[in-house]
């Protein structure tokens, strides 16, 4: 079976010319992941293509984007940013005008494995200090939703750009499943087979079609349907419960604290089936609102 499209990791030249990328071609080679070393628009920068090739349609660059900086680029960014904030707008800028489109940037921070050890190289004499960090992880996150990453190494740098390449890789089959207006239809998930009713069978038969509609709830797994189906073996029964509850509250609440056992033995655990789970359980089989959202 040919793949729908393929995923194509843009790599700047200048960040195969450091030393702590000379891997990274390396393990995209092992991965077998498809990869250009090119001069970008912006220097230190990753960013990735989806080409569909069942319908042969040209490459698309996607939204995310990479920046690479060492320690020292960090904190000198970080220097410009203290003297004047409209500078982390202005570089966002350069690399949305560079790429003729608006990216959602990772800065990558190469050389340490979090922002503790970030700010442990800082010293008495640094022209910054832990608090100017903060404050810059909270401009990047929350106004411009930049995200920041670590690689102390070449392979965690390898690790963390393949790591993007799947999800990215993945995304187009994500978002055709999520734009399904019925994604508890089984046709529509095409992961659930349709059930023979066998007339030799109707009770076996209507439990297993009561614990597939439980499924069709996400997170829901055979556990917990079971679970639900030991306590309410139909769901007229479920709903004759939610009828003799005394307040709404309580009857979103019925499911809550039935148990789910998973596995056997010593190894065996227990969990509930939880207040959020039961409320939407609730909502599907007593609401009269059709526009109501599980």
């Amino acid at each position: 079976m040919s793949k729908a499209h393929e995923v194509t990791a843009w790599i700047d030249l200048n960040i195969i010319d450091k030393s702590w990328a000379k891997s990274l071609t390396k393990e995209f080679d092992e991965k077998k992941a498809k990869y250009l070393v090119e001069s970008m628009p912006v220097p230190n920068t990753i960013t990735w293509s989806i080409t569909n090739v069942a319908n042969n349609i040209d490459e698309e660059f996607v939204s995310q984007l990479l920046l690479l900086m060492t320690t020292e680029q960090f904190f000198q960014f970080v220097s410009v940013c203290n003297t004047n904030k409209n500078n982390i707008l202005d570089l966002f800028q350069t690399i949305n005008n560079k790429y003729n489109s608006k990216k959602a940037i990772t800065i990558v921070i190469i050389g340490v494995n979090s922002s503790l050890s970030l700010s442990k190289l800082l010293t008495r004499s640094s022209i910054i200090k832990s608090n100017d960090l903060d404050n810059i992880y909270l401009d990047l996150q929350l106004q411009f939703n930049c995200i920041i990453k670590y690689a102390e190494n070449e392979h965690d740098l390898a690790t963390l750009i393949l790591s993007f390449t799947k999800a990215i890789t993945v995304a187009p089959e994500k978002r055709l499943k999520n734009l399904s207006p019925f994604t508890f239809h089984v046709d529509t998930m095409k992961q659930y087979k349709a059930i023979r009713v066998d007339i030799d069978q109707p009770n076996k038969t209507l439990e297993s079609l009561w614990k597939q509609i439980l499924q069709q709830f996400q997170h829901m797994g055979i556990e917990q349907a079971q679970a639900i189906v030991n306590q309410y073996g139909t769901i007229q029964g479920l709903v004759q419960a939610y009828k003799q509850c005394q307040t709404e509250n309580e009857a979103k609440l019925l499911l809550a604290d039935i148990q789910v056992r998973r596995g056997a033995g010593v190894l065996t655990t227990t969990r509930k089936i939880g207040p959020q789970m039961s409320e939407k359980i609730w909502k599907l089989f007593t609401s009269t609102d059709g526009n109501d959202l599980l």
